[in-house]
């Protein structure tokens, strides 16, 4: 069994089929998806439909919310969220990627998608969050805003003791950074980088980007920020 991490998609839906394809899930591995599947990229639509019929597939899958799924749902009901998730959030490539309706375009069954899910998800020695922990704060109690907006900084370790696994923050490098008790896998594949999948066991990670080139390392030795 392994547990897999799979960064923020934006849209990206070649590279995430790739990379599906590159990591071979099985109906014993646990696959976490961090979160921001929306915006920037060429195909949300796509992304949703795609992740909706692995749902439906014989897979252990865990989908995290993220602050864009979030601004896409109150986009919906707000013209001020509307306007300002168009103009500074990629939510443009969203809404054309439903087709010339707008948000009249997107289906009941994507509205229902993002409102079921998870803030979180808690293992034995891992927390997966979208953004970031509260370091001093028990998981049960952490605001919204940390978990799905709080950038990554330098995050002190979580008095669990757990390791934490995020997204959110971009990484311009593009591979992943490595604290030691708390890992960044977004490496900003909706502007030019690479899609990011994480075997937690092992350290070892998988990434393919939009012009569906492979590449696979190791986490690096824990980094001091």
């Amino acid at each position: 069994m392994r547990t897999l991490a799979i960064g923020d998609i934006h849209g990206c839906i070649a590279p995430l089929k790739q990379l599906w394809e590159v990591i071979d899930p099985q109906p014993e591995d646990r696959i976490i998806f961090m979160g921001d599947y929306v915006d920037r990229g060429p195909d949300s639509k796509g992304v949703i439909d795609f992740l909706i019929e692995l749902q439906q597939q014989d897979f252990n899958i865990t989908l995290l919310s993220g602050n864009h799924e979030e601004k896409f749902a109150l986009s919906r009901i707000d013209k001020t969220d509307l306007a300002h998730w168009l103009e500074a959030w990629g939510g443009v490539e969203t809404l054309e990627s439903y087709g010339p309706g707008g948000m009249d375009d997107v289906p009941a069954s994507h509205w229902e998608f993002v409102r079921t899910l998870k803030p979180y998800v808690e293992t034995d020695s891992h927390i997966f969050v979208h953004a970031n922990l509260e370091a001093d704060v028990p998981l049960s109690e952490q605001l919204p805003f940390t978990m799905i907006h709080k950038k990554f900084g330098t995050p002190k370790p979580h008095m669990s003791g757990k390791v934490m696994i995020c997204g959110h923050t971009a990484q311009k490098n593009h591979v992943p950074l490595n604290l030691g008790h708390a890992v960044c896998i977004d490496t900003d594949p909706g502007r030019g980088g690479w899609l990011t999948c994480l075997e937690v066991e092992t350290s070892h990670y998988w990434q393919v980007n939009a012009e569906g080139e492979v590449r696979e390392a190791e986490l690096g030795e824990p980094e001091s920020i």
